[in-house]
């Protein structure tokens, strides 16, 4: 019987791993899978927070123990070695006597950061890092965006008329108005599942009065920040109030551990990460209908990529401003 290649046992890791979005920040997704004679005898991901890793629940999941010292691991990020709130997996791979280890990416937190390779490395175990390695960096592009730039992910997002209107002008309006499609809301409420906060400027929460919550999609909420340049003597709760200049506000989500945030408006909280070109992604919510007039959408003029997705009669326009967080893959593999 031929080998099955390494990148199949990776892929099917890496689906395991996808499993924790929305649960496990700000840890990673990772997945693991153990292989003995071209099978899977175990498979297990980081479900939760706090809870064993992935490493941890592969390995309590095979049946046949005695199997270990047979086969091979398969794990998207490198084996921790360090105690936090669950002990070193690097330690037990080593205790089940498991001889090999193949990584897909290697952690680029301080407190692992190749401890957990050199680790399995003296005691015996052969390890073989970059299967993969582009997959495993867009999978955890939160992870590794808040340990390499030392900020959170930034998603833009808001959602626009065809002909490019955002907002209402507000002496004329309706008190409420919905621009996209119901589905567009329920991917919208997707989207606060899967990330850890969402944030708007001042002005927006105090003119729309939104909830920022997700009630339409999973169980996860995100935390919701405002920002605001005055100190206020009312807290608006349950919002958190950050600074709204760009590096300053950036700081003090990265100091709370937030690895991925969307900034849902309005216009000008835009526009200050547009013009600093500090984003990640820009999500475009386009509706089919016509406005006369109204506030003007921003425009996104330097990216890397774009595509869109037709839901119905609505379009999701998706923009990507991330080259430079492939320039730390050859540190990743």
């Amino acid at each position: 019987m031929s080998k099955i290649p390494d990148t199949v046992w990776m892929e099917r890791a890496l689906q395991l791993a996808a499993s924790g979005i929305g649960t496990v920040q700000p840890n990673p997704m990772v997945g693991a899978v153990i292989v003995y004679n071209n099978t899977i005898i175990g498979e297990g991901w980081h479900r939760k927070y706090g809870e064993p890793h992935a490493e941890v629940n592969a390995i309590m999941s095979v049946k046949d123990h005695s199997l270990l010292t047979k086969s091979t691991m398969y794990v998207t990020l490198e084996p921790c070695s360090h105690y936090g709130k669950t002990p070193p997996c690097s330690e037990l791979i080593c205790k089940h006597g498991i001889p090999k280890v193949v990584i897909c990416n290697k952690d680029p937190n301080e407190k692992v950061n190749g401890k957990g390779i050199e680790y399995l490395q003296k005691n015996g175990v052969e390890i073989v890092t970059g299967v993969l390695a582009d997959k495993g960096l867009q999978l955890n592009k939160r992870f590794f965006t808040y340990h390499l730039l030392k900020r959170p992910y930034i998603i833009l997002k808001w959602a626009q008329t065809a002909n490019g209107f955002m907002d209402i002008i507000r002496d004329k309006g309706p008190e409420y108005y919905w621009i996209t499609n119901p589905e567009l809301k329920i991917l919208s409420h997707k989207l606060r599942n899967e990330e850890q906060a969402i944030l708007v400027g001042m002005n927006t929460l105090i003119n729309d009065h939104p909830q920022l919550t997700n009630r339409l999609f999973g169980t996860n909420q995100p935390y919701r920040f405002v920002t605001s340049r005055d100190v206020l003597s009312t807290k608006p709760a349950p919002f958190t109030i950050i600074p709204d200049e760009v590096s300053s506000l950036l700081r003090s989500l990265y100091d709370r551990k937030i690895e991925s945030v969307i900034i849902e408006g309005g216009k000008t909280t835009l526009l200050k990460f547009i013009e600093s070109g500090i984003w990640d992604e820009a999500m475009v919510y386009q509706g089919d209908q016509e406005w006369n007039e109204g506030l003007k959408a921003p425009l996104i003029s330097n990216f890397f990529e774009s595509y869109s997705k037709k839901i119905r009669n609505n379009t999701i326009q998706i923009y990507k401003n991330t080259p430079f967080l492939s320039s730390f893959l050859d540190h990743l593999s």
